[in-house]
């Protein structure tokens, strides 16, 4: 995988209180296998929620 542009982007989202907007933080990257979906992680989310997104023309680069 290394070399390899990534399928989705690891995401946690945390909701702020003080200004009422989720925080997104970048925590790894996934890649689409023929039936599996591979996850590489740098960090666990203390809330346990993970979000995947499709990485940005920008990220890809």
């Amino acid at each position: 995988m290394k070399g390899q542009i990534p399928d989705y982007r690891v995401n946690t989202v945390i909701g702020d209180s003080e200004n009422g907007k989720d925080r997104w933080t970048s925590i790894g990257v996934a890649f689409q296998n023929k039936d599996t979906i591979t996850v590489l992680m740098d960090a666990v989310p203390v809330n346990g929620k993970i979000v995947l997104t499709k990485p940005k023309l920008r990220d890809a680069q």
